[in-house]
């Protein structure tokens, strides 16, 4: 049997990747389906990554991101040790998710979509309209920070906080030391801010998440700990890959001005065209996973305690599953599903809350602002992520 060492390399840090990191994983993904980088063992093919992603011999990758970051001993570490992100799977896990699934479900998350609305259109009308202006900072991170504040019953002032904060913290992905000190302070500055305003609902119990997940604990599903660590795990995920999921959904839709304009007269067929702007461009580029037991794939043997890396950007774009992937087709069909939000017990819980939010943001615009205009746009690829490092734009040209 062959050892990681006989896997294709595979170089993120390539000019081809640099330069079109989704057409240099198509292409790699039509000839091979098991590589090898810096960080671990990658996977191309869609069947394997959506395999391994549900595949119960792979567990979180958190704890080895923990030790490549260099997290020292603390109240950041401290909380990543006991949150989900540590928990492989088993009876923990399965329990700790189970009153999140049950309030942010498709139906829970549905009770949400008022809210989120009120959200849109209040933000939409604090945004000039007559002049250029930075979409990420006016409407991009306002919206999943301003959301996560009507969740938890903060005041909205407080969104600038929790979306600069969601930042820093999601910065442990770049697997860079050089970032911990400034993720161990945000995750601290987001710890004292969470256990404030649970004191603060406590008090005075309402109809909003927060409530809902405190009475969850009062009843005995969750210890006061894992409820803080929940509420600290929504700021953490929602806020930074919310806002730039949203991003990217309004450059790829509106850089193409009939589909902008047919979602404008038909805001049903917004779900299906932000499917594809997932599969298309998605914001998770990779997800992490540690092989729990020595694993055998592909012909190649995989150690137990490995790194590995089902590559959701080279399955989306991989021709044997998406016919003609580089097309943007709002009307390609549903199947096979795109993997932007992981699968099985790893699956992202506030999917259908972001999924929300960012259809809600695509149906205002296109129906409010036919003619909108990007003005200028700038995205920036990790193995991880996609992200948008600038995005200018007019609502009315």
């Amino acid at each position: 049997m062959l050892s990681i060492s006989d896997l294709p390399e595979i170089n993120f840090q390539s000019k081809e990747y640099l330069a079109k990191p989704l057409k240099t994983l198509a292409k790699l993904s039509e000839v091979i389906k098991v590589g090898r980088s810096k960080r671990g063992v990658e996977i191309l093919d869609y069947n394997l990554c959506r395999d391994s992603i549900l595949d119960r011999r792979f567990g979180t990758g958190h704890p080895k991101l923990m030790k490549v970051l260099g997290l020292e001993e603390g109240p950041a570490l401290n909380y990543k040790k006991n949150s989900i992100s540590f928990h492989d799977r088993g009876e923990t896990r399965r329990r700790l998710r189970i009153p999140i699934t049950k309030l942010m479900g498709p139906k829970g998350s549905e009770r949400f979509r008022d809210d989120i609305k009120h959200v849109v259109r209040e933000t939409f009308s604090e945004i000039p309209t007559n002049e250029e202006v930075d979409l990420i900072k006016v409407l991009c991170d306002k919206i999943p920070s301003r959301v996560y504040c009507y969740w938890i019953n903060a005041p909205l002032e407080d969104a600038d906080f929790v979306s600069k904060t969601s930042h820093i913290v999601q910065q442990v992905h770049t697997r860079d030391p050089k970032t911990s000190m400034a993720v161990s302070k945000g995750f601290e500055e987001l710890l004292d801010y969470v256990d404030k305003r649970i004191f603060i609902r406590r008090k005075n119990l309402g109809e909003d998440l927060l409530s809902d997940l405190i009475r969850a604990t009062d009843a005995g599903a969750l210890t006061d700990d894992e409820l803080r660590n929940w509420i600290v795990k929504m700021a953490e995920a929602n806020t930074d890959n919310s806002s730039h999921q949203i991003a990217i959904a309004i450059i790829e839709l509106a850089s193409r001005p009939k589909i902008w304009k047919l979602l404008g007269g038909n805001a049903d067929l917004v779900p299906q065209a932000l499917r594809e702007v997932m599969r298309y461009h998605p914001r998770s580029l990779s997800t992490s996973r540690e092989t729990l037991e020595d694993v055998e794939l592909e012909g190649f043997f995989i150690p137990k305690g490995e790194a590995i890396f089902p590559n959701i950007g080279a399955a989306h774009w991989n021709p044997n599953y998406f016919p003609n992937p580089e097309n943007f087709d709002i009307y390609r069909p549903e199947k096979p599903a795109h993997l932007n939000f992981g699968g099985g017990i790893f699956s992202c819980i506030g999917r259908f809350a972001v999924t929300i939010e960012i259809e809600e943001v695509i149906t205002f615009m296109t129906r409010e602002f036919p003619n909108f205009k990007i003005k200028k746009s700038r995205f920036s690829h990790s193995p991880m992520f996609t992200s948008v490092d600038d995005l200018v734009g007019s609502l009315i040209e």
